[in-house]
Order: C-alpha cells, then structure tokens, then sequence
C-alpha cells in the first residue's frame, strides 16, 4: 500500500471511530436514564408504608432488613458478574425478576403471615434483586468509559434528569391516584429497562473464559489498604446519610408539609446533582479524586446540620441544594476512584462490595436513627447526622498519611491527579 493511500484513509477511520464513540455514548446514557427513572420510583416506599400506618421504628427495621439482604446480594451479583465475565446478564436477570416482585409490595404488604407482617418478607425479598442493579450498572458504565474515553458524567447526567422527572412526576400524580401505584410503575420501567441494556453489545468486562471463584483471588482487593479505608469510610458516611433518605417525609412532617412532597425535594436534588457531573471533567483535571469526595462530604454534613434550623419545606428546599451538589460530586468520583483502585480482574466485584458498605450503613443507620427519632425528635436526628458525616471526612482523610506511613503502600494514582481522556467532542 502506498503511504498517500494509508493517510487518505486515516481521516475514515477517524470519522468511523467518533461515530462508534457517538452512538455508545447514547446507548449508556439511554441506560442511565431508564435505569434512574425505575429506580426513582423507590423513593416512596417511605411514604407508602407511613401512609399504612408504621412509625419511624417499624420504617427503620424494614430498611435494616433490606440493608441486611443487600450486604450478601450486592457482592454475590458482582462476584458472579465477574465470573461469568458479563455484568449485562447478571443486570438483565436481577432486573426482571424485580419487575415481578417489586408489585407485589402493596398486594402483601397490609397482610400478615401469621405474627409477621408480609411486609416485612416481600420488601426485603425484592430488594435482593432490586438493589445490587445500582452497582451494576455503575460498574458497566464506568468501566465502558475508561475504555472507550467516555465521559462518565456526561453519561451519569441523564440519570439525575430522568430521576427528576420521575421522582416530581410521581409527586403530583400518586396523591391523586395511590402511593401504592409507584411499585406498579417500577415494573412498567423496567421492561423497557431491560430491552435497552440487551441492545448494547459491549458488556465491558474483561474477555476470557469464565473464572473459578478460586481464580478470581478476591483477597487481592483487602491487601489494596486504600481500598479498604475508603470502604471504612462508605460505612461511616452511610451511616447518617443513607438513614437520612429513610425518614425524610418524617422530616417534612416536621415542618408542616405534606410526606407526598417527598419527591419534589428527592427530583429537585437531584437537578442540582447535574451541574456537578457536567463540570466534573474539568474538576478531575484540576483537583485530586479524593479532594473531590471530600468536597462532596463537605456539603452532605452542612445539609444535614441545617435541616435542624428548618422551619418551612422552603427551607428544605433550599437546604437540599447542598446535597445536589454533593451528590453530584461524589456521583461523579467515588464510582471511579474504586475502579481505579481495584484491578483488571475484580473490577465488578469492587464496585459491589463497596455497595454493600451502604446496606452495611443502612443497617445500623435505620435502627438507630428509627429510635433516635422516636427518643429525641426528628431534627436532633439530622443535626447528628451531619456531625458524623464530617467525622468520617476527616476520617479519610487522615487514613492516606496512615497508610503510607504505618502500613507502607504508596499513593496510588487513584489518589493522584488523574490524566482524564475522553473520545473527541465528549469533554
């Protein structure tokens, strides 16, 4: 072949990877949209099972449960995820079984199996499913854009829009029709969730033959100390931040304001989580990954500080503000930072065990927090969620001079300032 003819073809090759990059691009981010619109539907079960009746107490043991089922489903799907080599399957499965479950919560969940409420089983036993697909399809997208140069956070962004949408849609919608039906409108989603990940054909996972679980060497990511202060850390946050979701329409309450408002604060967080990842390529190019997280933790505790000084839902309104912008920050980081952490092989498994971290949290969180309510009142609560929020930012902090020192291990270029690479007109 003559040189003048290999550089004509350059400028093709070129054009037909951005096409390629462009229509990926759409594919995850069409995936992040369906996947946040079912998920938005999840944020009333707060709200359904206080309209039932229940106090915080009874929401914070049925949340405990979940967190309990989600510390052994969310490894065990990442595990099998990595040793299948196909996060898509795993994802696809664990989705459509939850379409089947998550409607059967309001049929069961006012009946009773002898002296245990059916609530109690049938919410946990779709959470088994239903949670592990966050981490999922963390892992799918992140690993595709480190990949392939994606723009991660131009990605994540269609889920906060679409979270939005769902979450102010159903808040004008279920107070006229049912809370109940917003376990009917998960399913309606999930269909359609599903079709939309089997249409993508790069399941970015490493290729090769399945694994063995022995072949995996899973210890490998508790001898990374980095990894495992950052997991004690997801614990520590957790704790107060996850709790804070649970019992939110008691906070509402608290002020006056309808519980169904719920999801006008939960769409409108996450609108403010959207300026964050859209600038979040030019932050890792100027900030350090784990300045970022603590930005972000920054902001959740000053949130939750001043939920104790609200008066009126305008002031949860405003208050909120703080924690779009945190959760766009760490929206935006902590997925990548664990896969920068974690290697090749283990990359699904990571992402899972760190989202098991949050059930851990979510135990612990949801039975104290249920009784500190109950003891103390709701807005005490808040204020000692956000003291413990800033305990565990400091906590991270200190755990990088401490491993280096006491246990000898570098600093990782996880921990360094990142050289993003993103595919041409993706910044």
């Amino acid at each position: 072949m003559k040189i003048s003819e290999a550089l004509g073809r350059i400028p093709a090759r070129a054009k037909n990877m951005r096409m390629s990059l462009g229509r990926e691009y759409f594919q995850y981010s069409g995936l992040e949209f369906m996947y946040w619109f079912a998920a938005a539907t999840n944020s009333f079960t707060t709200v359904y099972l206080q309209g039932i009746g229940m106090d915080p107490t009874q929401v914070g043991t049925i949340s405990a449960l979940n967190s309990a089922v989600s510390i052994l489903a969310t490894p065990l799907w990442g595990a099998l995820s990595d040793k299948l080599r196909s996060v898509k399957k795993v994802f696809i499965f664990a989705t459509l079984v939850s379409a089947v479950l998550v409607p059967l919560i309001p049929v069961l969940a006012r009946h009773h199996l002898g002296p245990v409420l059916l609530a109690n089983l049938i919410i946990p036993v779709s959470c088994f499913f239903r949670n592990p697909t966050g981490a999922l399809v963390d892992t799918w997208v992140v690993q595709a854009s480190n990949r392939q140069g994606l723009n991660y956070g131009g990605i994540r962004l269609w889920g906060s829009i679409s979270f939005a949408v769902m979450s102010m849609g159903l808040s004008a919608i279920l107070p006229m029709i049912g809370v109940q039906y917003a376990f009917v409108c998960f399913s309606v989603v999930a269909v359609p969730l599903a079709l939309v990940a089997f249409s993508i054909k790069n399941d970015a996972q490493t290729k090769g033959k399945t694994l063995s679980f022995r072949e995996m060497h899973i210890g490998e990511l508790f001898h990374n100390y980095y990894y495992v202060f950052y997991l004690i850390f997801a614990v520590a946050l957790n704790i107060p931040l996850n709790c804070s979701f649970t019992f939110m329409p008691y906070l509402i309450e608290s002020v006056g304001a309808d519980s169904s408002l719920y999801g006008i604060m939960t769409g409108y967080k996450a609108l403010m989580e959207i300026p964050m990842l859209i600038i979040m390529v030019r932050l890792r190019k100027k900030f350090r990954m784990p300045a970022i997280i603590v930005a972000a933790g920054i902001c959740y505790s000053a949130e939750m500080m001043l939920y104790s000084l609200a008066g009126s839902f305008t002031h949860l309104m405003i208050f909120v503000t703080l924690q779009g912008i945190g959760g766009g920050l760490f929206i935006g980081i902590s997925t990548n930072y664990v896969y920068r952490l974690a290697p090749d092989h283990l990359k699904a498994t990571a992402q899972t065990i760190n989202g098991a971290t949050n059930s851990i949290a979510g135990i612990l969180g949801n039975l104290l927090g249920g009784q500190m309510i109950a003891a103390f009142g709701v807005k005490a609560f808040y204020f000692t969620a956000g003291g413990m929020i800033l305990s565990a930012v400091c906590l991270f902090l200190i755990s990088f001079p401490l491993i280096q020192k006491v246990f000898k291990q570098p600093l990782p270029d996880a921990a360094k300032k990142p050289q993003v690479v993103l595919s041409p007109g993706k910044a």
